[in-house]
């Protein structure tokens, strides 16, 4: 088994095209472990930085956008509209007038914020341009700042050996996830983002306290 995972992944790293494509493919299954194994496989040497990062963050795009018209063509499917967290949606597009740019780009650090914000832009028929440009922006940020800082820790620690490196690659990799989640969830921005899909008005009237205080720091 080892040996053919091993065999596998010099096949990957000897074909750019087929190891961008597995990258941005794999993005579906989990983000964040394509996101680490994109890293390592830098740090490592076996993936240029400019191919992983791309390749990772073009997947997580795309992905983005297949919600944006899962949301969207729920506004044609009983079917989806039962089963997919829209509830609230049908409520929220005059309330995201001036607040679409922050909500969009803080989703993507807050967990359980990302599904029903990019179901219920395509929901309302939010611009496919903005939210296309937001969400490549947000994971091209993501993504290069987590893959060229956990892929300089592995070097760092490649005069140890190869399995410490990887480990201390790994170890930092969910630090740095588990501290921009934590800092996402402090910021200012976060009530906002996490209103997307409020389940209650009191929820709404707090996300838009905190809209007011951004605007008027600003």
């Amino acid at each position: 088994m080892p040996e053919t995972v091993i065999a596998w992944t010099e096949a990957l790293v000897h074909d750019p095209l087929l190891l961008a494509a597995v990258l941005a493919l794999s993005t579906l299954l989990t983000e964040d472990g394509t996101l680490i194994a994109g890293s390592l496989l830098v740090g490592s040497g076996m993936a240029p930085a400019p191919l992983a990062i791309t390749a990772i963050a073009l997947g997580i795009t795309l992905g983005d956008v297949g919600l944006y018209g899962l949301g969207a063509l729920a506004r044609k499917s009983r079917f989806l509209r039962s089963r997919l967290p829209l509830k609230r949606a049908a409520g929220l597009k005059r309330w995201l007038r001036g607040k679409r740019t922050p909500v969009l780009f803080f989703s993507r650090f807050l967990p359980g914020t990302r599904l029903p914000t990019y179901l219920a832009f395509g929901f309302l028929r939010l611009p496919l341009m903005h939210f296309s440009v937001v969400m490549a922006l947000a994971s091209a940020v993501w993504v290069t700042a987590m893959v060229l800082f956990v892929s300089e820790i592995q070097k760092a620690f490649a005069g140890l050996g190869t399995v410490p490196a990887v480990a201390a690659g790994i170890v930092v990799a969910f630090l740095v996830i588990a501290l921009a989640r934590r800092a996402a969830q402090r910021s200012k921005f976060a009530e906002v983002s996490r209103a997307a899909t409020p389940s209650t008005d009191n929820e709404l009237d707090a996300a838009d306290n905190a809209a007011m205080e951004i605007r008027d720091a600003s």
